[in-house]
């Protein structure tokens, strides 16, 4: 399973660096900002990015002033974080590993962290690695996750390649109040914000289809022949300028807990 994990985020990489190289996001923005304005944060603390993917967040606690440790499962992900974190003199490392798998008292882990967050991965996905989260926090954790995903181009290609739609996530709704109960379970008490996010991504008709592959089919089924009918689905679908043009519209829901604060509640083993 590891294994395979780390080979489906090193495939993604390149995407994820092309979106770092854009800039920051107007939602990028505003998890900043709202860290900051709710106190979890402040300039110089010790931070945690479980997943991290390329460094889009480390880069914007560097410039704070923050000491950061990035980790993830994907090394290529790493390989550009650690490019993207190179010019920052603020003390920052970059550790690979499985969340799941690891016991909290790694030499990475040893001091502590005074916040610690993940975002949109799913490192952090049940109560024992939230209580693995928590337990190396000496001050707030955060999480984010979809909870409801629109992509009507992707749709779209994949009708006119005469294919059902095949969605990213299966239900994000059900996922994200899993996510919360896994909070709860843990013996803490989630507080939950639901925001809107919303991104276009101009991408070429092969690029399209790459795309497409990558998320939505699985090594088993007929890669070359499906690459074909999807860029030629996509195609159809350019514009003027050659491109298509995929807007996403979801909502995200942002979920913190005080890991001081425990409820005493424990989880019941079967």
């Amino acid at each position: 399973m590891k294994q395979r994990s780390a080979e489906k985020w090193n495939g993604s990489a390149v995407d994820y660096q092309r979106v770092f190289q854009l800039g920051q996001s107007d939602y990028n923005r505003a998890v900043l900002a709202f860290w900051q304005q709710q106190g979890m944060l402040r300039p110089g603390c010790r931070v945690l990015d479980i997943g991290c993917g390329v460094g889009k967040y480390g880069v914007m606690l560097a410039d704070l002033g923050c000491d950061v440790t990035l980790t993830d499962i994907s090394p290529e992900m790493l390989r550009h974080a650690e490019v993207n974190m190179a010019a920052f003199t603020s003390p920052w490392r970059c550790f690979a590993c499985d969340f799941h798998e690891i016991s909290g008292q790694e030499p990475a882990f040893a001091q502590g962290f005074d916040f610690s967050f993940s975002t949109m991965s799913p490192a952090i996905h049940d109560a024992d690695t939230v209580r693995k989260m928590s337990g190396m926090t000496r001050g707030w954790c955060f999480l984010s996750c979809f909870t409801a995903w629109q992509q009507p181009l992707r749709d779209a290609v994949m009708r006119r390649a005469g294919l059902e739609p095949r969605p990213q996530f299966s239900d994000p709704a059900a996922d994200c109040a899993a996510l919360q109960a896994a909070v709860s379970a843990a013996g803490f008490h989630p507080r939950v914000q639901v925001v809107d996010y919303a991104w276009e991504d101009r991408r070429s008709p092969e690029d399209m289809a790459d795309y497409l592959l990558r998320h939505s089919f699985d090594d088993r089924e007929d890669r070359a022949a499906l690459a074909g009918r999807l860029a030629d689905a996509a195609r159809s679908l350019c514009g003027s300028d050659g491109t298509v043009n995929d807007r996403v519209e979801t909502k995200v829901a942002w979920i913190y807990w005080d890991a001081r604060l425990s409820s005493g509640v424990k989880e019941e083993k079967a």
